[in-house]
């Protein structure tokens, strides 16, 4: 079977285009060639990937905007062939089809907005649609440990903009000694002595092991710098949690150790505790 051409797009949640932050939260694959369009969009019930990013959004505001997504893609679907074929139709259609493709993923306002386009060789582009879709949205690509908390990082960025204490914290600072230091995103001095460390901390992993192994490795730490005389005062850890089950239970039981010590631990969604705690006295 000929490899097709086949043009794609990730759909995008873009809150705030003043920062650019964005997540994936579906892709859109057309075949000219064939006469394909096909697309997926997350659910309408999954959206707590989404909204553990911007946790001051409202859940039912990103619903809405995907279910009218949904239903425009939908109604473009159907203008196309309904069932997939791999009989090559005209290039005057097929350049229609490109034509139609790019003013669908043309840059508009709103919440939901295409990214840039792409193209891939496919044998079968419902197939292309699920892999780019596990590419794009699943990260399958991706799973780096540190990339939801680079993501978290910049929402905590953010929230210091808007609660008007970015101008007390440094960032990315070495906290401990010349001996044993950990890099915290975000600290606060007085005089020469980090008072105050902020860090975000994914525990909403794929198994209760890699909770344990992240989580775990972090009390270590904090215990080593505790030992050292070298904690913060207060010393925050916003936190990302599972939804429920044994990973909840082993993301509590790591939250626990770090109390122990004296961290604060703090879900990442309670943003009016996380500013009560990153308060600092601007005469300090």
């Amino acid at each position: 079977m000929k490899n097709l051409v086949c043009n794609f797009a990730p759909l995008r949640f873009l809150p705030y285009r003043e920062t650019g932050e964005f997540v994936n939260v579906g892709v859109v694959v057309n075949c000219p060639q064939v006469d394909f369009f096909g697309f997926r969009v997350i659910p309408t019930r999954r959206t707590g990937r989404v909204t553990n990013f911007f946790p001051e959004l409202d859940a039912p505001l990103l619903r809405a905007a995907l279910h009218r997504t949904a239903e425009e893609l939908t109604r473009v679907q159907v203008s196309h062939r309904l069932f997939p074929t791999n009989e090559i139709i005209s290039p005057e259609k097929a350049q229609v089809q490109i034509a139609a493709f790019q003013e669908l993923v043309r840059r508009r306002e709103g919440l939901l907005h295409f990214g840039e386009t792409g193209m891939l060789l496919a044998e079968d582009p419902e197939e292309a649609v699920d892999e780019l879709f596990s590419r794009f949205v699943e990260r399958q690509f991706a799973q780096r440990k540190e990339y939801q908390e680079n993501v978290m990082r910049h929402r905590l960025a953010k929230f210091l903009r808007q609660w008007n204490l970015a101008d007390q914290y440094e960032t990315n600072q070495k906290v401990g000694d010349e001996d044993f230091h950990v890099i915290i995103p975000f600290v606060h001095r007085f005089e020469a002595t980090i008072e105050r460390a902020i860090k975000p901390l994914d525990l909403d992993k794929q198994d209760t092991s890699d909770i344990y192994h992240h989580g775990g490795a972090w009390v270590k730490n904090m215990e080593r710098l505790a030992k050292r005389s070298r904690m913060p005062k207060t010393t925050v850890f916003a936190v990302r949690m599972p939804a429920d089950g044994k990973r909840l239970n082993a993301a509590e039981e790591i939250c626990n150790e770090l109390r122990l010590i004296g961290i604060q631990a703090v879900p990442f969604g309670e943003t009016s505790k996380l500013r009560e705690l990153a308060e600092v006295s601007k005469a300090a």
